[in-house]
């Protein structure tokens, strides 16, 4: 856990010649764009290739230090012949790269959101005297991602396994971990090894969004506000704090899961990106560091004529899967809303086309509302048939599809497209098709993933009563945006309302809240159309001065539940691992060979998991049940194998159990039998308050 320095300079200096090679990789391929641009998207190859290098490699070596050692020399091989064949314009443009900053202000505003991140980033994993403490957000997920991170680099099994379920190929987009996982291998402490690639990947999501949202709009004023917008996000929470009785506010800052963007006593579940999304969510950040530069590629592509971005897009996206499957799921719809443009706009019946789909969002949103109380009132919110709907859309929208591939062929436009939005698709799949069929359709058929479902979580609320309070203003301004841009400008945001239609409809895992990571990149597009309108409205003001105040006033009612939600994150502390847990690690790390099976109960802040890597029989439904996982055998096992010990040898024998902790969490779990378990097996630690046993000789 604590490593050392030697291993921090070895770990610190990989991670930056991966980052080094994928901005030389960037600057080849992009020599038209920005020194900046070129920057960003070098940085996200730079993180891709020591997410993908090394993990292709371990098929062959097990994610060893070879495997990494031969990943690395071939970053180097990619990053060295760029360097060789476009040295003379290579770092074409660096010199201006800080005279952006006084070009366009509000990237000041991008580096102070980052800043900020990167300080929730430290302040969510801390050693404190001998205790591990995390945050409000991370209090849940950090155990998972760490059992997965120290599991991968400690038993170098590939494909990796679950170590809180041995024997359970680890299906989770899990890229995501294992490049934290390469530089706890190389001897860095774990706390460097998990923040480090985030503070990366923060940076990342800000200025790749930060760059997609110039592109997409006119201004940078347009900009700016949609940058707030989609990180600053909170609706109307705020208000069920003010007032009312003594403690009413503070509670923010000191009570669980009570803040004016996460309040679901209220039904206040659009939560905020940084503080919920970013900060927690390992997948999803790391995902979204991929899809803002992808989606700035792709819209290059589509509205201003590069054509070979077609291809980068599609290699990017090939390589989304396994670093997060939600925002590779979007990606491709956004890909399917602008590829009906497309063709409409070959066929010159494009602006046609956004009149029917600006009528469809005027009248969508009364029918979501009666639908939602219609099926509410029937039972039905959950049910095969909503898929079988989704469907039939589906095979609609493809039929559409198809004819108008068919039109744009009758008018010679078919080799142009298949140039375009088939080197696109053909790359994307053959990147892609073997992670889904290796592990994503793999567990998502196993657990039943994809379902019918309507309205997210709306729960008992009214749907537009629900969006209003949970989305507040920037709602409303992206509705009357949608409405009222040009058809033009509309076609840009298309993809938006595909996604939020899907997502409203179908559930892609078995918790109802994780479609968010779909609907969060509708988002993204609808703030663009929010800002837009925003903008439009401010410019119509008389005076320079009632533009300003109103500005002002509309940010702070936009952004006031967000900033209190990022004061309480900053504040927020509590205490995953003790003393004595940290003290049993040691022990565990020092002792136990890396595949070793321990049973313990099924907290989730299991200590033997998450930072010694070695195997749990069974670890926390909450994380099991979520992942669709056949976990209910082996937790009914443990609770015999603690309380009849003598009786479960069969047990303990067949799930390959070599150690049993017994420390408080599981004297308080189970009645446990400390009797027989000292006649049947070896104390080897004891502290006082836990005793693990090895289980040799008994079974």
């Amino acid at each position: 856990m604590e490593g050392s320095l030697l291993g921090a300079v070895v770990a610190v200096g990989m991670f930056g010649a991966f980052q080094l090679c994928g901005m030389a990789v960037g600057c080849a391929c992009l020599p038209r764009e920005s020194a900046r641009v070129r920057l960003l998207t070098g940085s996200v190859l730079g993180s891709l290739m020591l997410q993908w290098f090394p993990a292709l490699l371990a098929f062959f070596f097990g994610f060893s230090p070879l495997a990494h050692g031969l990943a690395l020399l071939l970053a180097l091989g990619c990053g060295g012949t760029c360097v060789f064949v476009k040295k003379k314009s290579l770092f074409r443009g660096f010199g201006d790269i800080f005279g952006a900053f006084s070009r366009q202000k509000f990237l000041f505003m991008v580096l102070l959101f980052w800043a900020f991140y990167v300080y929730l980033v430290a302040h969510s994993f801390r050693f404190v005297n001998g205790r591990v403490f995390g945050c409000q957000s991370t209090y849940g997920d950090m155990s998972m991602h760490l059992s997965f991170i120290t599991s991968l680099s400690r038993q170098q099994v590939f494909p990796p396994e679950y170590s809180l379920l041995p024997g359970v190929r680890l299906s989770y987009p899990f890229l995501s971990d294992s490049i934290s996982a390469s530089l706890y291998l190389c001897g860095a402490p774990l706390r460097l090894s998990y923040a480090l690639p985030m503070c990366v990947a923060g940076a990342q999501v800000f200025f790749g969004a930060c760059a997609f949202f110039r592109r997409m709009l006119r201004t940078k004023g347009q900009a700016a506000l949609a940058f707030l917008l989609f990180f600053a996000n909170g609706g109307l929470g705020v208000f069920y704090f003010l007032g009312g009785e003594e403690g009413n506010f503070s509670r923010i800052f000191t009570a669980f899961y009570q803040t004016p963007t996460n309040y679901t006593d209220r039904n206040i579940r659009w939560v905020n990106v940084i503080a919920d999304m970013m900060l927690p969510q390992r997948a999803t950040l790391f995902g979204w560091a991929v899809l803002f530069s992808t989606l700035y590629l792709l819209y290059r592509a589509v509205f201003e004529g590069e054509k070979r971005y077609f291809l980068y897009t599609g290699l990017l996206a090939g390589m989304l899967p396994m670093v997060h499957t939600h925002s590779f799921l979007a990606l491709a719809l956004v890909c399917g809303g602008w590829l009906v443009f497309d063709l409409c706009r070959g066929l010159g019946t494009e602006e046609g086309a956004v009149m029917v789909a600006k009528g469809a969002v005027a009248a969508g949103l009364p029918v979501m509302c009666l639908l939602k109380d219609l099926l509410r009132s029937r039972g039905l919110e959950d049910s095969p048939w909503l898929l079988v709907f989704a469907s039939v859309v589906i095979v609609l929208c493809l039929g559409l599809l198809w004819v108008l591939l068919y039109f744009s062929w009758r008018r010679g436009r078919l080799w142009e497209i298949a140039c375009t939005w088939g080197l696109l698709a053909g790359a994307a799949c053959l990147l892609a098709f073997p992670q889904l069929f290796t592990w994503t359709f793999r567990q998502a058929g196993a657990g039943q993933f994809v379902r019918g479902h309507f309205g997210w979580v709306t729960g008992e609320d009214n749907y537009l009563w629900f969006y209003m309070k949970n989305l507040g203003l920037a709602g409303l301004l992206a509705l009357y945006g949608l409405l009222y841009c040009r058809w033009e400008r509309f076609a840009r945001y298309v993809p938006a309302l595909v996604i939020w239609f899907l997502a409203e409809f179908v559930e892609f895992q078995p918790n109802d809240y994780d479609n968010n990571k779909l609907l969060y990149v509708a988002y993204a597009l609808l703030c663009c159309c929010g800002a837009e309108f925003l903008g439009d409205m401010l410019k119509k003001l008389p005076f320079r001065e009632m533009r300003g105040f109103a500005a002002g006033a509309l940010l702070v009612l936009l952004t006031s539940s967000a900033v209190l939600t990022w004061g309480r994150e900053a504040v927020s502390e509590y205490e995953l691992y003790g003393e004595g847990a940290l003290a049993l690690c040691e022990y565990v790390e020092e002792n136990l060979p890396p595949d070793a099976i321990v049973l313990t109960d099924t907290r989730h802040n299991n200590e033997i998991c998450a930072l010694t890597g070695r195997n749990v029989v069974c670890g926390s439904p909450s994380y099991l049940f979520y992942h669709g996982l056949p976990y209910y055998g082996r937790e009914y096992a443990v609770g015999e194998m603690y309380t009849r010990p003598e009786a479960s040898l069969d047990l303990y024998r067949n799930l390959n159990v070599d150690y049993v902790l017994v420390s408080d969490f599981e004297l308080h779990s189970f009645d446990v039998d400390m009797g027989q378990m000292d006649r049947l097996f070896t104390r080897v630690y004891d502290d006082g308050v836990r005793v693990l046993y090895k289980v040799e000789g008994a079974v």
